[in-house]
């Protein structure tokens, strides 16, 4: 009887395999075309996503992975890559906000403009993708506002808690 752990990933253990001694994500945003045609895995949070006649493109800020592939909650970023899918993905299913993680194959790179410079993209081609089902979100319920820490007992209670009577 084998046990699986909480950190199962989604992604075949085929590419799992191959990506597992990939360079970092700043080796390749430094030269992606050094790493033309090797598979990585990457991950972030989406910026947009483009639907074109013979692909579909998603700009995503890059994340650290965590063991089970997935972006972490982190606000840390090595910068931004494309993802190039040769079939439809919808926009209002991969929208802006949510975390997506990647395998692929580095296609290359691309000059986009991004707010007023010329930003240089990694692409990476989209072998198997897999979008995270949302975060649940934390309410956070202050102490009743009956809670008083400094309240020290009835006065029955004379030898804890009021020595100096």
């Amino acid at each position: 009887m084998s046990v699986a752990g909480c950190s199962t990933s989604p992604f075949s253990k085929s590419v799992r395999t191959v990506t597992k001694k990939q360079p970092s994500f700043y080796e390749i945003i430094a030269r992606p075309e050094a790493y033309k045609g090797r598979t990585v895995m990457l991950g972030g949070v989406i910026v947009q996503t483009t639907n074109r006649p013979q692909f579909t493109e998603i700009e995503v800020v890059q994340k650290p992975l965590d063991r089970s592939d997935r972006p972490e909650d982190v606000d840390t970023s090595a910068g931004r890559f494309l993802i190039r899918c040769n079939r439809f993905l919808d926009s209002a299913v991969y929208a802006k906000g949510r975390e997506v993680t990647v395998a692929g194959e580095v296609q290359g790179k691309e000059t986009k403009p991004l707010d007023q410079i010329n930003y240089t993209y990694p692409v990476i081609g989209c072998k198997e993708i897999h979008l995270w089902a949302t975060r649940p979100t934390y309410v956070y319920y202050p102490m009743p506002y009956w809670y008083d820490p400094w309240w020290r007992g009835w006065p029955g209670y004379y030898p804890y808690w009021y020595p100096y009577w």
